[in-house]
């Protein structure tokens, strides 16, 4: 008999600042740019790290309030060894992403 509840591997966060994610190994997923800063262009930094400060950078994503079409999902499938760290821009002030993880 099929169940009636799904089983997702991945979790989610969503964020609108600069975020710990995760403190454990694991794996980052995805990104998904809900919606960029419309007053500003801002970058994210994706780091591999537990603490936000002794960390290896996963990914610079500039966005271009101008030329971005939303959403947009950025699929990286990275193996975390110490966490996810997610830094935005000092000019990110009005968008949001979500972060796919486990």
């Amino acid at each position: 008999m099929p169940s009636s509840v799904l089983e997702f591997p991945f979790n989610w966060t969503h964020l609108t600042a600069t975020n710990q994610v995760s403190t454990a190994k694991g794996t980052l997923h995805s990104i998904t740019i809900n919606r960029p800063d419309p007053e500003d262009d801002c970058t994210v930094t994706l780091y591999d790290s537990a603490d936000g400060v002794t960390a290896d950078i996963i990914a610079i994503i500039a966005m271009d309030s101008d030329l971005f079409v939303v959403p947009v999902t950025l699929t990286y499938d990275a193996e975390l060894t110490n966490g996810l760290y997610v830094a935005f821009s000092a000019g990110f002030t009005l968008g949001d992403i979500t972060v796919s993880w486990r």
